[in-house]
């Protein structure tokens, strides 16, 4: 069954904002990498060096803050202007199961099929299913197409089988 949709602005800023969340191995390296930070500024303040100690929790702040502010407000700003640039983002697509072979999508300009053999992953969250062509390379598919009649359940089923689990 196909199924049109379009992605709006929201779609795309979402879309990014979860390309870019961290894999669990990368939040427990982060986690590590604070800890160590706040470690080693308070033994360098009970140790008499307090300008170390200032260092390193500051460096723990920063690393902390710095990714906070880009997510909240510098990603989605930017996402927001490449939207407004990317015309054929903004068109209806139709998105369809072609069985054994792939995800086949058309638009108006043209109609291209994805084997599943082309993928590299997908991630998913509530709301999108993201499809990887290469490590940051994907095709958004808003996950309300379901409430149109989209299979997402077989689509999901053919990526484990084919793909393997969502990362």
């Amino acid at each position: 069954m196909s199924t049109e949709f379009q992605i709006t602005v929201d779609d795309y800023i979402a879309a990014g904002l979860l390309n870019g969340e961290m894999t669990p191995k990368s939040k427990i390296i982060h986690l590590v990498i604070d800890i160590v930070l706040v470690v080693s500024g308070i033994a360098a303040f009970y140790i008499g060096q307090p300008i170390w100690a200032s260092g390193f929790i500051g460096a723990a702040i920063g690393a902390n803050l710095l990714p906070f502010i880009l997510r909240r407000i510098v990603i989605p700003w930017r996402l927001k202007k490449h939207y407004g640039k990317y015309n054929k983002m903004r068109k209806p697509m139709t998105v369809s199961i072609n069985g054994d072979e792939g995800i086949k999508f058309e638009s108006e300009d043209g109609t291209g099929l994805l084997n599943w053999k082309d993928i590299h992953h997908w991630r998913e969250n509530n709301e999108y299913l993201l499809i990887y062509l290469a490590p940051k390379i994907y095709h958004l598919l808003p996950k309300r197409i379901a409430e149109n009649g989209f299979l997402l359940q077989d689509l999901k089923g053919n990526f484990i089988k084919n793909i393997g689990e969502s990362t």
